[in-house]
């Protein structure tokens, strides 16, 4: 039985460490681990080696995230982003560019972008093909009324 305590003490200090940190963490020179010893009234012989606490030496967490915290709420907003101000931002640099393809309908003189049809010559062949569509449609009208009469 007294044995079984100096290695109990061994393996509490020294082995169970390194499996529980990954090795880039965990090195055997900072590293410390505190250690009670118990004996029972009991069973005098036998001391039990009770781990109380393990430092590292590495500094401490409020320390490495002072300087990461401080960044954080710098960069938080006050107040919220307006629509108007949001929509100004991403359409920065893509506002409608002027058209410069332009040129002068041979037909009715007036101004046409290139390569498309004149908005004037195309309204005035529409008005001219709604006129044709009614014709045609009075007089199939009057060649019924006509066909019913006889």
């Amino acid at each position: 039985m007294a044995m079984a305590a100096p290695a109990m003490r061994m393996a509490s200090s020294a082995s169970f460490l390194p499996r529980l940190l990954p090795p880039t963490v965990f090195s055997a020179s900072r590293a410390q681990v505190l250690v009670r010893q118990l004996s029972l009234p009991l069973f005098p012989n036998l001391n039990i080696a009770i781990p109380v606490g393990i430092s590292l030496g590495l500094p401490s967490l409020p320390e490495v995230l002072e300087g990461i915290w401080e960044g954080i709420l710098k960069a938080v907003p006050k107040k919220k982003t307006s629509h108007m101000k949001k929509r100004h931002r991403q359409m920065a640099g893509k506002a409608i560019k002027d058209v410069t393809a332009l040129c002068v309908c041979p037909a009715c003189g007036g101004m046409k972008r290139m390569h498309y049809v004149c908005p004037t010559c195309a309204s005035r062949l529409k008005g001219f093909l709604h006129q044709e569509a009614k014709a045609k449609e009075e007089a199939q009208a009057e060649e019924e009324v006509k066909a019913k009469t006889k």
